[in-house]
């Protein structure tokens, strides 16, 4: 068995408690969680991790579309 690997935001210290069998942290840092398991949690978990979505797949199209229609008009514009 080893100790658990999570730290304190404050001090920096290490967990002194015994890690979980098979994880690499203790119970109190979430080593018998299992995470969300139905396709409603797992999509929970991912809105609750978007932030601003400025990242997503939809956002990086949008920005890809916008830079080729600046682009256009920047030639069309130096080519009067």
């Amino acid at each position: 068995m080893s100790q658990c690997t999570a730290k304190s935001k404050i001090s920096k210290k290490q967990c002194l408690k015994w890690a979980v069998r098979g994880r690499t942290t203790c119970h109190m840092h979430g080593g018998t969680s299992k995470g969300p398991v139905s396709k409603a949690g797992k999509e929970n978990s991912r809105q609750a991790a978007l932030r601003h979505g400025g990242c997503t797949k939809e956002a990086r199209a949008l920005h890809k579309e916008a830079m080729c229609l600046i682009r256009q008009s920047k030639n069309l514009l130096e080519s009067f």
